[in-house]
């Protein structure tokens, strides 16, 4: 295993100790792994009409930064335990980004942080994770969060 592919859903309750990080630090030593990490945002879209284009434009600029610096931390926390690692702010819809990035990126194994949600949440909302896991042609590893 050459590759390893890094999702981060949340970058805010993301840490250096989430399980998700330890997991692919583990796997990363034990197989001498390089780690691509990635973090996917949403299309731009347009501003309500209530609020100011500019301001607008302005606060998704400094959310991006913020996730982009959080993705860099975590880049430069991995190479000081000595994985190669890279980290992507990339801008997609969520399944067809990662599939995309792992056939790019030519992964061995994507790693996804995955909390469990009721029947109802999965039949409101979709499933990504079979979505997922019907089109990757890689091994995709779920890390409870």
């Amino acid at each position: 295993m050459k590759n390893i592919l890094m999702t981060i859903k949340d970058c805010d309750a993301t840490t250096i100790s989430s399980p998700i990080l330890e997991k692919t630090i583990e796997l990363a030593n034990n197989c001498s792994s390089k780690v691509h990490i990635i973090h996917i945002v949403p299309p731009s879209c347009e501003p309500p009409y209530n609020v100011d284009s500019k301001i607008f434009r302005r606060e998704i600029a400094k959310e991006l930064r913020h996730k982009h610096d959080f993705l860099l931390h975590i880049e430069k926390y991995l190479q000081g335990v000595n994985i190669d690692a890279t980290a992507q702010l990339v801008q997609g819809s969520i399944i067809s980004t990662i599939l995309q990035q792992s056939e790019q990126l030519a992964v061995d194994l994507v790693m996804l942080g995955h909390q469990q949600h009721s029947p109802l949440y999965r039949a409101l909302m979709g499933d990504a994770i079979d979505g997922l896991l019907a089109k990757s042609s890689c091994p995709v590893m779920f890390v409870p969060i």
